[in-house]
């Protein structure tokens, strides 16, 4: 009885630290090439007082299929994002300053829905920020 405690008590934290809190979130619903802008201002020492920019677009829609690309601090990444359960988010973090991965804070961003007749895509944008260090703005496109 005791190990069946013991291992309902440790599936529950394991499932409790896999679970992210989103301070901040954010719907885009985007054009055809519109870039969407974030800055992500870090809470460092001042003498390492930084801000990042992360700048995201998508290029193509096609065989329900949207190609994402990305740009975050100067490194640029391309992805194909579906409408499926596991292909339709990526995760890109935001800072590699811990040694604990569940402490880094990330950015989720998930396909939601395509408008074939307007052609927008439309992308959420979680911030993860378990130790509360960044501040987040949204600079484009204006709400």
């Amino acid at each position: 009885m005791s190990k069946l405690f013991a291992g309902l008590l440790l599936f529950g934290a394991v499932l409790g630290a896999n679970e992210a809190n989103f301070g901040f979130v954010h719907r885009f619903v985007l054009k055809k090439d519109q870039i969407a802008e974030v800055i992500v201002k870090k809470d460092y020492p001042k003498s390492f007082a930084r801000e990042g920019i992360l700048r995201f677009r998508w290029t193509l829609f096609q065989n329900s299929r949207l190609i994402l690309l990305a740009d975050y601090e100067g490194f640029r990444y391309q992805y194909t994002l579906m409408q499926r359960y596991g292909r339709d988010s990526v995760k890109i973090y935001l800072t590699g300053d811990y040694k604990r991965i569940d402490y880094r804070p990330f950015v989720l961003l998930t396909f939601e829905k395509f408008d074939m007749s307007k052609k927008r895509a439309t992308l959420l944008a979680q911030f993860s920020d378990p130790r509360k260090r960044l501040e987040i703005k949204f600079n484009k496109p204006k709400r």
